[in-house]
């Protein structure tokens, strides 16, 4: 049975996809979902990397003021992080996967960045090749990256959970109670097994990450996923719905909920 989650009847909640840098296909999903301010927004991390507006869209994000919004935490959130301590490794992985697009939107010039066969990273200054190592690359991303970003992003977190729900950007490991998973088991949905398997988690499980050409519904799980479009579930609707930025409409039956 689907929760009453809101006693104001003028305020709905809304539980968007990853972004990926797209700020425009963002606001017209939320459009789609007749958002209002007063709106209760939970997102589900990745909100920069591939799309064209990186910045725009972490701009966006902070200029919302309902103190009730919840930022979930992507894997390109917590490979940024690892980054920032000096991990090259996360920062060769997040360059594999759009934040190229996120340097750009923040400035960099992409001719100014370089990388070797053995998959180390360069940063083109005064007219010699910078090695991004543990001790340049969070100096150089705090150079890029204005510090209410890095904020932002620091203080997102894993999960949110209410009675009825678990929220999360990646679903959770397969097959195994939610209680005894933690912190970036929530993230990294590497495995195809969590979409495929019947095991339900005594929640119903509302997550982004996979790339999905229509929402994933099965009983206890809502896949909002997608690859170039935003997608927002509007739980207040009876049936709940999902829209998107293209303007298409699915319905959530509440048989499919826990």
């Amino acid at each position: 049975m689907k929760e009453d989650h809101n006693n104001d009847r003028n305020m709905k909640t809304l539980v968007i996809s990853d972004i990926h840098g797209y700020r425009k296909q963002l606001e017209d999903a939320l459009a789609n979902a007749d958002y209002q301010e007063s709106d209760r927004l939970i997102f589900l991390g990745d909100y920069a990397d591939r799309g064209p507006q990186s910045r725009q869209a972490m701009e966006f994000l902070l200029s919302l003021k309902n103190p009730d919004n919840v930022f979930l935490r992507g894997n390109h959130e917590e490979y940024l992080i690892r980054a920032m301590a000096g991990n090259t490794h996360a920062y060769g992985i997040l360059m594999d996967n759009g934040f190229i697009s996120t340097l750009k939107s923040y400035g960099v010039d992409p001719r100014t960045l370089s990388y070797s066969q053995d998959g180390r990273h360069y940063i083109e200054r005064n007219g010699k090749h910078v090695l991004l190592d543990s001790r340049e690359l969070p100096a150089f991303l705090k150079s890029v990256i204005p510090p209410e970003h890095l904020s932002f992003i620091a203080a997102t977190q894993y999960k949110f959970e209410t009675d009825a729900f678990f929220f999360s950007h990646a679903g959770a490991e397969p097959c195994t109670p939610l209680h005894e998973q933690a912190g970036t088991d929530f993230v990294w949905g590497m495995d195809w097994l969590f979409l495929k398997q019947q095991y339900t988690y005594g929640k119903t499980l509302v997550f982004g990450h996979y790339h999905l050409i229509e929402p994933f519904v099965a009983r206890g799980r809502i896949g909002l996923g997608a690859d170039t479009c935003v997608r927002v579930l509007i739980m207040d609707y009876s049936p709940m719905a999902i829209v998107d930025s293209d303007g298409d409409y699915f319905e959530v039956r509440d048989e499919w909920l826990i």
